[in-house]
């Protein structure tokens, strides 16, 4: 059986977006409970961003056409 890679390429986005969503609403709604629940679901991407930024990069070797 062959797994979809739709998935493997777009969980992580899908995952971000719904993250951001809850936090912008939570945001605008209440106060409390709420202001906590957006800052832990709005820093969680750019927590994921920064460690993507920082993390070493593969030394690639870019092949030159002779």
């Amino acid at each position: 059986m062959v797994k979809s890679i739709f998935w493997k390429v777009w969980g992580l986005p899908i995952l971000i977006g719904i993250l951001s969503a809850i936090g912008l609403v939570s945001a605008l709604t209440g106060d409390g409970f709420f202001d906590l629940l957006s800052w832990l679901t709005l820093g969680i991407p750019v927590i994921l961003a920064v460690w993507y930024l920082m993390k070493p990069k593969k030394n690639q070797t870019i092949a030159r056409a002779r």
